[in-house]
């Protein structure tokens, strides 16, 4: 029995293996933060099938997703284009125009070819056979295209017994090999219509309603069709099964189908039985069948969610189980005695919290985002956990539990009509808002709905991509600055963009935009993307394309691997979708000579719809002095930390204003942005010029921001007009030298 595409593979343990370099790199420090199993079960969201594998559509949980072929081999081939029909393991998919092409998604192969401009393309297909609809002024008529396998122009074969009164549109059409039914509206009104084709004699004939408003929703086996049956009063009445030979004769009704009351309700034929979905509850529906000929329903399946959906060899497929532990794609077929019965065809283990995604490593805090696991609900909103992080003197690795760090959904404003109902609707956080970005605060950065992309953030500052050709840099909701769109990077207080020549970049201090260096970092084009950690920069020429590092303190240019990568302080972490692995890149200067050069890090599992840059999504690097956190074969989130030797503690952000007024009394707030988290802290008061401390102020553990806030007064008393020195002493969580940053403040009374 198949796992989720030989499923989330691997354990995501660190590999000891260089791709470079002759050392060996000593074992990482690891910690695993297991995901809690979601009582909803996972959704397959199969919707195409052969005997090979099966084409899953996008997830609830990933809206943004496409399509995927998961092949019973365990290959999987993601990022498929959209379709306009399927047929077994074919999907027809629309270039532009009057273009089209048939992918086979078992082999990759594709065939294209053109349509007269005229046509209307219906979602009757098959592997080589598609049906258009052609409007003339003597009325409509149909079309059956024959597409040769080598590619080529199309074959058109004229339908034939298409009646005068033809609508101008085909509706829930099914196909398989054989041919399709569907159903119309005829022109000039009246009863409507429902017709098979069949693609050898490409002709139609028509089925007698047998009463009934609407035969709809039909399902094809080799020798019969069910309709989903339709009175006169648009009440759903019967299901309603024809002999697929002799289409012309009155079927067979079934009327014993409880608590069937919906249109859609999902139904196909089983041998000489009828399978249906009884509406149950959110959680899914029960699978039942009952015979053709009449007699008490069996249950086949206590859950299910999903639809039938008949592989090429005609087989039926639906996913259920009893419960998410218990779920997989069955296979429906005549046992023994002649009745359905269902046997695991793809085993489909249950949803980790995490699998949503949203990863981040901030100041040496785990991010994740995840969600109510009780719930049975597509959509139970998403909240952000957090997980502080530990690394002892002897190396070893701890992470606190999870904690609920608030709901990731927002509100969104009012629009302009003035009617207070237009605010404050909910929005739950799911798709592309779940790409967390670190602040250097041990907080996260998301999409909101007045941030659709989150170009860079470090500390008070981000960066925002409001449209393809315009961003934004913010401090906090102020915007400082719109810009066309460009590469942007945040490290404190200074914001780096590309120059106008290809490997210039250029540095502003913020929030002034005050001109603070430029640097060639070698790049051949204007970089796409910008990194700055410290001493490094990261550029990349786009996706796929060229990419590297600068080291600013030796001038160096270093190479890494091309693809979706996050710099840290001494390394860089780079996707390697061909390998589904995640890369390490060891730089000169922060690991021995010999242990520079990339390895693999972990196995990247497999997950359906994930996007293409899976950064920020499922796994993600503490750009702060900090460890690599990404998501298991398992569904649980591992965190390793790569030893490297830091660069020493800095405060790269300072905003500690220059003046205060006693009189005003609003006191004085200065925030300082260090480069890693600091243990414990300590500023003073002193009259500039003089040893004296006035005042001392001191914390504990902070996380790349320390603020301070001084009511202005020293022993209890207004200070005295005159100049003040702070000094701020911070020591790193390390243990190394701790960093000391010293300013004035000059006090007055008005």
């Amino acid at each position: 029995m198949l796992a989720l595409g030989a499923g989330l593979l691997g354990t995501g343990a660190p590999s000891a293996v260089a791709a470079d370099g002759t050392g060996t790199p000593p074992p990482m420090p690891t910690v695993t933060v297991p995901g809690e199993r979601m009582a909803l079960p996972r959704d397959a969201g199969i919707v195409a099938a052969d005997g090979s594998g099966y084409l899953s559509a996008r997830e609830a949980r990933h809206p943004s997703g496409t399509l995927t072929w998961i092949g019973d081999d365990g290959r999987q081939v993601e990022n498929l284009p959209e379709a306009r029909a399927f047929n077994g393991g074919h999907g027809l998919e629309h270039i532009e125009g009057n273009s089209y092409r048939v992918r086979h998604y078992a082999s990759g192969r594709t065939v294209r070819f053109d349509l007269p401009a005229g046509d209307t393309v219906t979602e009757v297909f098959a592997a080589g056979r598609l049906l258009t609809l052609r409007r003339s002024a003597t009325g409509n008529t149909l079309h059956l295209w024959e597409v040769p396998a080598g590619g080529g122009a199309p074959v058109d074969r004229p339908v034939g017994g298409v009646p005068a009164d033809m609508g101008p549109a085909v509706y829930t059409p099914a196909s398989d090999a054989r041919g399709a039914a569907f159903w119309w509206k005829p022109v000039g009104g009246g009863a409507w219509r429902t017709a098979l084709l069949d693609f050898a004699s490409a002709r139609l004939t028509l089925v007698p309603s047998d009463g009934f408003g609407l035969l709809e929703y039909p399902r094809l086996t080799d020798d019969k069709v069910v309709f989903m049956a339709i009175d006169e009063k648009f009440d759903v009445s019967n299901a309603y099964v024809i002999d697929r030979n002799h289409p012309e004769r009155p079927g067979t009704r079934i009327t014993s189908l409880d608590g069937v009351t919906d249109w859609h309700t999902e139904m196909a034929v089983v041998g000489d039985w009828l399978v249906y979905m009884k509406p149950d509850d959110a959680y899914g529906h029960e699978v039942r069948a009952v015979p053709l000929s009449g007699g008490p329903a069996r249950t086949l399946l206590d859950r299910s969610r999903g639809v039938f959906v008949t592989a090429a060899d005609g087989s039926l497929l639906v996913e259920g189980g009893s419960d998410a532990a218990h779920w997989a794609v069955h296979r429906v077929t005549p046992g023994a005695d002649g009745a359905p019965a269902t046997a695991p065809r793809v085993e489909l283990p249950p949803l980790s919290r995490w699998e949503v995604g949203g990863f981040a490593v901030d100041q040496g805090r785990l991010l994740l985002a995840g969600e109510d696991t009780r719930s049975t609900e597509p959509y139970p909103g998403t909240r952000l956990f957090g997980s502080d992080l530990t690394l002892d003197p002897d190396g070893k690795l701890t992470a606190t539990a999870p904690a609920d760090r608030g709901d990731l959904g927002y509100w969104v404003p009012g629009d302009d009509s003035g009617d207070p109902g237009s605010s404050g609707y909910y929005m739950t956080c799911y798709g592309s808002c779940l790409r967390l970005t670190g602040t250097g605060e041990g907080t996260v950065a998301h999409q909101r709905h007045d941030v659709p992309e989150v170009m860079a953030a470090s500390g008070p500052y981000t960066v925002v991509r409001q449209h393809p050709t315009r961003q934004e840099v913010r401090n906090g909701d102020t915007v400082l600055r719109t810009t066309g769109a460009q590469a942007a990077a945040l490290w404190g207080s200074t914001l780096w963009t590309p120059g106008t020549t290809p490997g210039t970049v250029n540095a502003v201090s913020l929030p002034s935009f005050s001109p603070s260096g430029s640097l060639s970092t070698g790049a051949p084009c204007v970089p796409r993307e910008l990194q700055v950690v410290g001493r490094w920069v990261y550029w990349s020429c786009g996706p796929g394309r060229e990419a590297g590092v600068y080291d600013r303190t030796t001038r160096r240019a270093l190479d890494v691997p091309r693809g979706y990568a996050q710099l840290a302080d001494g390394y860089l972490v780079s996707q390697d979708d061909a390998a589904r692995k995640l890369l390490i890149t060891y730089f000169p200067g922060a690991v021995p000579d010999d242990r520079t050069g990339t390895r693999e890090l972990a196995a990247l599992p497999f997950v359906p719809h994930a996007p293409q840059d899976r950064r920020g999504r499922h796994w993600a690097v503490d750009r702060f002095g900090g460890p690599v956190a990404h998501l298991d074969g398992n569904g649980d989130a591992v965190v390793v930390w790569p030893r490297v030797t830091t660069s020493p503690l800095a405060v790269i952000a300072t905003n500690a204003p220059a003046k205060l007024n006693t009189s005003a009394n609003t006191g004085w707030k200065g925030a300082w942005h260090t480069s890693r988290p600091v243990s414990h802290w300590k500023l003073t008061l002193s009259r500039t010029g003089e040893s004296t401390v006035l005042r001392t102020f001191t914390g504990g553990t902070a996380r790349g921001r320390i603020a301070v806030s001084w009511d202005g007064t020293l022993n209890g008393v207004k200070a005295k007009p005159g100049t003040y020195r702070w000094t701020l002493t911070a020591q790193p969580t390390d243990r190394t030298r701790p960093v000391v940053a010293s300013g004035v403040v000059t006090v007055h009374t008005g």
